[in-house]
């Protein structure tokens, strides 16, 4: 029986290595239709096509057009890039909205005060211009920074999710925004701030503010693609209980992704004051909505564990660009907000559909 035996197992031994299927590497092509970004990039190319064609003297495509929806995506660019982190690491800060305002109302009312004398500010006089702009700006990172360690906090240390936090969070922060305006914008802002800053361009073509929020979005793409920072933070959101058992700190990395979030409020909100020179304690209220779904339209996951900063840069021009798009056609700003809504509805149905097939 042996003899006959022996054949048959080097025969099988032998067929693994006959019959074994080639393994065909992807092709340039195939990388690229497969990147989520692409798909972004193609919609957006898409409707930048469609609302050129369609608006009047195709108003949407001519330069100085597209160079204001860079700078109306600036602030949200900015928010949504630290809100990936976030999402990345399965948490949520519906408090951004109200953090600018505050930041931007106490980084106001410090140049107001420290400018000049009231008399000298009421006249439009600021002798102390340049160490009052420093002092703001300060001021906004430090009350961005402790508004996002407060949240950490309580995420961290009461255990109580960041999604109840920070909606109760931002309540808060717009009261004390509304108490220390008494429901008023800040007045006597200085116009240079505007001029130098907010409205002005880099080479007389790019505006500043799109070139600081291009700058910032640059290093965190890099931080989160190239660093081990990135890494454990995608990690904490794919599964927390994993993370820790493979050394992450994760409460501690929390606590910096909720600071780090803070730190970009406060800087959006020095953009806010400098561009309008004004504060708008009326507005802001859908920036948390308008960030998140940048984040989720740029094919990061909801539910943590996936995170694209490169996508959320695209995904936050495309909701921008539909606003402007709408109100060049002369449409109504509340069908805005339903039309980022429904795209919201959209790309969180489509992470869900894509999550179940990887399942």
């Amino acid at each position: 029986m042996s003899g006959v035996s022996e054949p048959v197992v080097n025969e099988v031994a032998e067929a693994p290595a006959e019959f074994e299927p080639e393994v065909r590497s992807l092709t340039a092509f195939e990388r690229l239709t497969r990147s989520t970004a692409f798909w972004i990039g193609t919609a957006l190319l898409g409707m930048v096509i469609v609302f050129g064609l369609i608006s009047p003297d195709n108003a949407f495509v001519r330069p100085s057009n597209l160079l204001t929806i860079g700078l109306n995506a600036a602030q949200i660019m900015i928010l949504a890039v630290g809100m990936t982190y976030l999402i990345g690491a399965g948490q949520l800060d519906l408090s951004v909205g109200s953090n600018l305002i505050l930041c931007s109302v106490f980084s106001a009312q410090a140049v107001v005060a420290l400018a000049g004398s009231p008399e000298q500010v009421v006249s439009g006089e600021y002798p102390n211009l340049p160490f009052a702009v420093v002092v703001a700006v300060l001021v906004a990172l430090l009350t961005g920074g402790l508004f996002g360690l407060v949240n950490a906090i309580l995420v961290t240390r009461l255990h109580i999710t960041s999604f109840i936090v920070t909606l109760a969070t931002g309540g808060i922060g717009l009261g004390i925004a509304l108490v220390r305006t008494g429901g008023g914008n800040v007045s006597y802002i200085p116009r240079e701030l505007q001029l130098a800053f907010g409205s002005a361009k880099l080479f007389d073509l790019v505006p500043v503010p799109l070139v600081v929020a291009g700058i910032i979005a640059g290093f965190l793409w890099a931080v989160m693609r190239l660093t081990g920072f990135g890494l454990r933070t995608v990690a904490i959101g794919s599964s927390r209980e994993a993370a820790v058992r493979a050394g992450v700190a994760v409460d501690r990395h929390l606590v910096k992704l909720f600071v780090m979030m803070g730190l970009l409020v406060g800087i959006a909100g020095l953009l806010d004051v400098a561009r309008f020179a004004t504060t708008n304690v009326a507005g802001h209220q859908t920036d948390a909505l308008a960030a998140i779904a940048a984040v989720v339209i740029g094919g990061s996951s909801l539910f943590g564990g996936v995170a694209s900063v490169g996508g959320t840069i695209l995904g936050t021009l495309i909701p921008v660009s539909l606003a402007t798009g709408l109100v060049i056609m002369r449409v109504e700003s509340f069908y805005q907000l339903i039309a980022v809504g429904i795209i919201l509805i959209l790309a969180v149905y489509w992470d869900q559909r894509r999550r179940s097939g990887m399942s």
